[in-house]
């Protein structure tokens, strides 16, 4: 909800989770729209739905399911202390994950630069890389559209590598995952933007 508050004339794209839906019927028009309260993990907001917009996704809208929404400020909110975020399109991540749209991301660890690792991220033996390319291999997916697995650590200097794999693709499914976070926890495996 970091994003959301403050005005700004660029899109935005925000992963969050629809928590109560508000239809209301507008007094000029007598269409119906809807206010949105929606979560992540830093707080909580109220979003809209304009009547066009929501004759076109209010049947996708439910609550309690991960969703992104895309959206804007209007302009005459500029101003505004606090100005009122506007919903343009609304997908699930479920669809994200099947379209490619997400992918998988492994966080190898985080060198402390003097020889050894962090301790909240210890060193991965070879034992566990090799657990990690069987659960990858047992989830791959062999269609084109799907992303390819994401690897991400930390060099020695503090630099921050990220590499996507140019063989290994897998689908961001719920198992997948939890396969992942049982081996590695749940802090190493990220969804991270497929394309």
């Amino acid at each position: 909800m970091s994003q959301l508050g403050k005005w700004s004339d660029q899109p935005i794209a925000l992963g969050v989770v629809v928590t109560a839906i508000r239809k209301q019927i507008s007094k000029r028009s007598g269409a119906e729209f809807a206010r949105l309260t929606v979560e992540d993990f830093s707080g909580s907001s109220e979003v809209l739905v304009f009547p066009e917009a929501w004759t076109m996704l209010g049947d996708r809208v439910k609550t309690d399911v991960p969703v992104l929404l895309k959206g804007s400020y209007s302009r005459r909110d500029q101003d505004v202390e606090n100005p009122t975020f506007i919903v343009e399109s609304l997908t699930p991540f479920v669809e994200l994950r099947l379209t490619g749209q997400v992918a998988v991301a492994i966080d190898l660890g985080r060198d402390s630069g003097v020889g050894t690792r962090d301790a909240s991220s210890p060193a991965l033996t070879p034992e566990a890389m090799r657990d990690i390319r069987s659960i990858v291999e047992a989830h791959a997916t062999g269609n084109a559209s799907s992303p390819p697995l994401e690897v991400q650590w930390t060099d020695g200097s503090g630099t921050r590598a990220r590499l996507r794999s140019r063989s290994l693709r897998i689908a961001a499914s719920q198992a997948a995952l939890s396969d992942l976070r049982a081996l590695l926890g749940a802090d190493r495996v990220r969804l991270v933007r497929g394309s």
